[in-house]
């Protein structure tokens, strides 16, 4: 007696089934995991080179990075990788520090790779290195200093006197004065001052031996002043003498160069008086019309007392016996 078709279908499927159950299902791994930018597989995970399924890898951020956040890890599943949400960003190494008489320069920021670069202010100069790195750690170096330009002795100048004030070493933007023996002026600038480069400016003054030489004016006299010798700012005033006037100027005072103005002089003014015109102005016209007809009315009445006299005389004469 044969089995049925169904009884054999039943006992095929069943022993496939029972093959399976036997048999162990071999599940798939995953190959070395690839993380986001700026960030590398832990020690323990970047030696292997697969992993199991359900196993885990380890991100962490790579130097001069710090996290984010987000789960550090991933998971395996059936050959597939987990979503990585690590997330990592530069280091961040704050202030730099606080620079007395000088400024930072930050032109990438204060972040892991940056430059602080120090400039100092007008009259001070860098000690040491200006550059400070931002590192894993950290700023490397110290703060850098800015130290005030400072000037040795000011020049020392012929018949002049002790600098005020007098010191070994004058720091930035000191004044410095000078003075003459005296009998002696001083010829330029009073003071100097210590400039950014270290020198004093402008150039010292000189102590000179002034002296003007006594005017002479002829044809007049002195009114205000002293007698010689003159010396720097003495003055002078002149007046001339009556029938004499003055031409320039009547004060002078003795500068560094000499006399402030040309000696003055005096010229004659009674000489003979200057030839009239030879006819009279057009303005004067009426004036000598007016002389003239007074000259021809007394000739007319010259004339004619004439005739009346010569008249009455014959008269009186006709008369007598």
């Amino acid at each position: 007696m044969q089995p049925s078709k169904d009884i054999c279908w039943s006992l095929t499927i069943g022993m496939v089934q029972l093959a399976f159950m036997v048999l162990p299902v071999q599940a798939q791994e995953c190959s070395k995991p690839i993380g986001k930018p700026n960030m590398v597989l832990t020690d323990a995970s970047i030696t292997k080179e697969t992993f199991g399924d359900g196993t885990r890898a380890t991100f962490e951020c790579t130097t001069g990075y710090v996290s984010a956040g987000g789960s550090r890890s991933v998971t395996c599943t059936a050959g597939v990788w987990s979503e990585v949400k690590l997330t990592c960003k530069k280091r961040s190494c704050g202030n730099p520090g606080e620079v007395k008489n000088g400024i930072y320069i930050l032109d990438e920021g204060t972040e892991f790779g940056a430059k602080a670069a120090v400039t100092c202010d007008t009259g001070y100069m860098l000690v040491g290195s200006g550059v400070r790195n931002c590192l894993v750690g950290g700023w490397d170096g110290r703060v850098p200093v800015c130290q005030v330009v400072k000037c040795g002795k000011p020049p020392t100048i012929v018949n002049g006197g002790p600098v005020i004030p007098s010191e070994e070493e004058y720091e930035y933007k000191s004044v410095v004065g000078y003075s003459c023996e005296k009998e002696f002026t001083l010829v330029g600038a009073k003071s100097i001052v210590c400039e950014k480069d270290g020198e004093f400016q402008p150039a010292p003054p000189e102590c000179k031996m002034v002296s003007c030489p006594a005017p002479v004016v002829e044809n007049g006299v002195r009114i205000e002043g002293r007698l010689p010798p003159y010396k720097h700012k003495s003055y002078v005033t002149y007046k001339c003498n009556d029938g004499y006037e003055m031409t320039g100027q009547a004060s002078l005072t003795c500068e560094i160069e000499g006399w402030s103005a040309s000696i003055p002089t005096c010229k004659a003014t009674d000489g003979p008086p200057d030839p009239g015109p030879t006819s009279p102005p057009a303005a004067n016209n009426h004036t000598w019309k007016i002389v003239v007809g007074v000259l021809v009315g007394l000739g007319v009445s010259c004339i004619i007392g004439f005739i009346i006299y010569n008249y009455t005389a014959r008269a009186r004469a006709s008369y007598l016996p």
